[in-house]
């Protein structure tokens, strides 16, 4: 009995010294902003960020309400680590909550305006919690004025100030990630309002939208994004963008997004289980639509630039093949029509690159200029593909785009480089659209040039069929046997 006692009091001793530091935070708890804004407030308040981070006691409900001055703006570094049955909210003073990934989070940063924020913790298990808060004025507001057209989106890099201002309806925004992780959630000092100034009503920061997974639409024409702190994060430096447009032109989707890549290769899902979707990729560069797992009876359309019939470049189903398939276009559009799919897309990838140039028996696929569908000098083309065998390609120009002086140029080679086929075509002497025609060879050149002329672009999709080159041979003689007719 004697030795139960002894162990009972031990083990009451332990306890006791390794549950003295822990702190209690239980019931609300309000931090007025200092009447010299520059303090910066700790908490707990002995505790600073240069020491451990203090653990708290468990079965407690506490929350923290901290008050915003007018004209100001607060920034929270938290310094966490809460179990999975635990929770830590940030509250908004426009309601918008985040929840904070469980795990450790240290020096992350989070920015609130005026009036107020509340941190929720509810502690179901022992954990960690500190935090900083520190007081900054609010930038002077400059904005650009950005008037969008009826039918084309637009993206804006530079985020510092901006009212944005939709032609018929509301205002539609997708937002990026920054271009690495190391600067992802500073994209939460980026704030949108819901107006033409920073007096509108606060919608969430571009942190908020991106995460969404969903676009945010203003309720009347104008919305103005705002950078907190300009002088020390641009948007141009963590490489974020936002690509906004007349809401009329996607209030169509269940579900409209961004397709946010941070590395080369990357997987897209599109959810069209609720309605029809869409997904769009920006690339300042060509990529590439390297797989698509699509559903049996499901289509997804691929349009460059702007969504309407006359942009639209391609449409895949589930018997779809001839990957990898360039994508020539700053904005492509990936447009699904029921249940899901799934995409792979690599940016500058020289492997893919290579592949893309590469003919293969039975391939297909499509050739565009980069800026397709929209009124551009920038449309040029220079395309080669080519084998280690001879085939057939088989092109159908879909727009060829010849205006003034722009120029179209479609030719085959053969195994030493000799032309096969060379076909020139201008404005008084266009090809046939939506009509196909056979070109064999073992190399095929697209070569469509602006020559400086304002055009909507060039579209052209083609397919390869191996054949042997005895057949090459024996079609050429056919041809030139036609044509020496012809000049009888």
């Amino acid at each position: 009995m004697l030795l139960g006692a002894k162990s009972n009091l031990l083990l009451f001793f332990i306890f006791s010294i390794s549950t003295a530091d822990l702190y209690i935070c239980n019931g609300t708890n309000t931090i007025s902003a200092p009447a010299n804004l520059n303090p910066t407030i700790f908490y707990p308040s002995s505790w600073n960020e240069s020491q451990i981070v203090p653990r708290y006691q468990i079965n407690q409900e506490c929350r923290w309400n901290i008050e915003v001055p007018q004209g100001y703006f607060a920034s929270l570094s938290l310094f966490s680590e809460t179990q999975s049955n635990s929770s830590l909210q940030l509250i908004y003073s426009n309601g918008m909550i985040d929840n904070v990934q469980i795990g450790t989070a240290e020096d992350d940063p989070y920015y609130f305006l005026a009036p107020k924020f509340s941190i929720v913790l509810e502690a179901n298990s022992l954990g960690k919690l500190a935090f900083s808060i520190r007081y900054n004025e609010m930038p002077t507001f400059n904005p650009d004025n950005h008037l969008l057209t009826l039918t084309n989106p637009e993206i804006i890099f530079d985020l510092t100030a901006c009212v944005i201002t939709a032609p018929t309806s509301q205002v539609s925004l997708i937002a990026s990630s920054a271009d690495t992780n190391l600067f992802y959630s500073y994209i939460r000092l980026f704030v949108v309002f819901d107006g033409s100034s920073p007096n509108a009503t606060n919608l969430g920061n571009l942190y908020q939208v991106l995460t969404s997974g969903k676009q945010l639409v203003s309720s009347s024409k104008t919305l103005t994004v705002m950078n907190l702190k300009p002088k020390v994060y641009s948007s141009t430096t963590l490489g974020n963008y936002i690509l906004v447009q007349d809401y009329s032109n996607v209030k169509q989707f269940a579900r409209y997004r961004l397709a946010n890549c941070l590395g080369a290769d990357c997987y897209f899902n599109v959810d069209a289980t609720n309605g029809t979707s869409a997904i769009v990729s920006v690339s300042k560069s060509i990529s590439y639509l390297k797989s698509l797992n699509i559903s049996q009876t499901s289509n997804l359309d691929v349009y460059y630039g702007s969504i309407k019939s006359s942009n639209l470049v391609n449409s895949y189903n589930s018997k779809s093949f001839g990957f990898p398939q360039e994508l020539n276009n700053y904005i492509t559009t990936f447009v699904l029509d029921s249940k899901t799919a799934l995409l792979e897309v690599t940016y500058g990838n020289s492997v893919t690159t290579w592949d893309w140039n590469k003919a293969n028996n039975n391939r297909t696929g499509y050739i565009t200029s980069p800026n397709f569908g929209i009124s551009s000098v920038n449309q040029t083309v220079i395309e080669t593909i080519s084998g280690d065998d001879f085939y057939n390609y088989t092109t159908k120009v879909i727009n060829h785009g010849l205006v003034g002086n722009a120029t179209l140029q479609i030719s085959t080679f053969d195994k030493s480089g000799n032309i096969l086929e060379d076909h020139h075509h201008n404005k008084t002497n266009p090809p046939s659209t939506n009509q196909s025609f056979v070109h064999p060879g073992k190399t095929m050149s697209i070569v469509y040039k602006t020559n400086g002329e304002m055009t909507n672009g060039f579209l052209m999709d083609f397919s390869i069929v191996k054949i042997s080159e005895n057949a090459t041979g024996i079609l050429m003689l056919w041809i030139s046997f036609v044509v020496s007719l012809l000049f009888l």
